[in-house]
């Protein structure tokens, strides 16, 4: 099974798609990672700084990026352990390309 951990800046909630007016980025990233969970072998964690900062401590590397560069650098994008992306979410094609192994299909 692939691992996914996107580590956020803080938020009000878990996902940041609360509230009357969420944020749009928010709605369509929570959207890519339910459709991939659902059509790949993936286990996806969001850490939030408000809600999971033990999983930013407990992270030396994503601790030390966060602490040379500040909250700009995030998110940031983990798949098996290897950093993906940092400072933008991926869109669902762009996450399907980091999980996806070239002899694993969807799960339709």
């Amino acid at each position: 099974m692939t691992e996914l951990t996107l580590y956020e800046e803080a938020m009000c909630c878990s996902t940041g798609v609360c509230g009357p007016d969420p944020d749009d980025e928010l709605v369509e990233v929570s959207a890519a990672l339910d459709q991939l969970e659902d059509e790949f072998d993936v286990d996806v964690t969001r850490a939030n700084m408000q809600h999971n900062i033990d999983q930013f401590l407990n992270t030396q590397r994503i601790y030390d990026m966060v602490q040379e560069n500040g909250p700009s650098v995030l998110p940031i994008t983990v798949v098996d352990g290897d950093i993906v992306a940092k400072s933008e979410y991926l869109d669902y094609n762009e996450l399907v390309s980091e999980v996806s192994d070239p002899e694993t299909t969807p799960q339709v």
